[in-house]
């Protein structure tokens, strides 16, 4: 099982604890495909604030025009500071990434240099492990690179940086992989499990420990078991 413990929390308060303090965290949203539209909503609150932001797609998820109409709306009901949708759009910056090496390049080397250099506070990755769940791409090579986006997204946390991470719920075409949503969980300060039903928006927090992923190097010049 994935969870060991769930509480309910309401959007309003997950919002208001990924934009407290301390700055630097990961959060991780996964379910359905609500999470992309609840990820974008916290990320409109934070830009009508003033938050430059820096968002990696790699499940092309990323809706300008849910953002600009979210200005115009907020405008017109007095909600929050005044922000036209073209002053939100110039505040989020956006990179996509389609393949497992574009998005490893993206996280660990691009990312930290963009953020450092844009002053971006916040950073959203949409379908992270999408790109890993392809298996044109060898199993030990997804483990190894993963070691390495968890690597990167923890240097983003010390250095300040509120991370936040969407996630649809797939099944992995090859059935090893379901190890590395754990990983990927493991490494989060929290966890959110996105669902809609009968009643409603239901967001529950969820308990992961830190498993190690699986595989090991065998010696010098040889590769990882699988």
């Amino acid at each position: 099982m994935r969870e060991t413990g769930q509480s309910l929390v309401p959007y309003a308060a997950l919002v208001r604890q990924f934009h407290g303090a301390p700055p630097g965290k990961i959060y991780l949203l996964h379910g359905q495909a609500l999470v992309f539209r609840l990820s974008l909503s916290a990320a409109a609150h934070a830009l009508q604030s003033g938050v430059v932001l820096t968002l990696v797609d790699g499940s092309n998820r990323f809706d300008a025009y849910f953002l600009a109409e979210f200005a115009r709306s907020a405008t017109a009901r007095g909600d929050g500071p005044r922000i036209t949708p073209e002053e939100m759009l110039e505040r989020i910056y956006v990179s996509r990434a389609f393949t497992c090496y574009q998005m490893e390049a993206l996280i660990t080397e691009r990312l930290p240099a963009f953020v450092n250099r844009s002053r971006s506070p916040v950073v959203i990755v949409f379908g992270l492990l999408d790109t890993l769940y392809d298996d044109q791409a060898p199993l030990f090579e997804v483990r190894q690179s993963l070691r390495r986006i968890i690597g990167a997204l923890e240097k983003l946390r010390a250095e300040g940086i509120a991370v936040l991470l969407a996630s649809l719920d797939l099944q992995p075409v090859a059935g090893n992989r379901a190890e590395l949503f754990p990983a990927l969980a493991g490494a989060a300060d929290s966890v959110f499990s996105v669902r809609t039903g009968e009643g409603g928006l239901r967001i529950a927090r969820e308990v992961h420990g830190r498993p190690a992923l699986q595989g090991r190097r065998r010696g010098r010049g040889q590769r990882e078991e699988e």
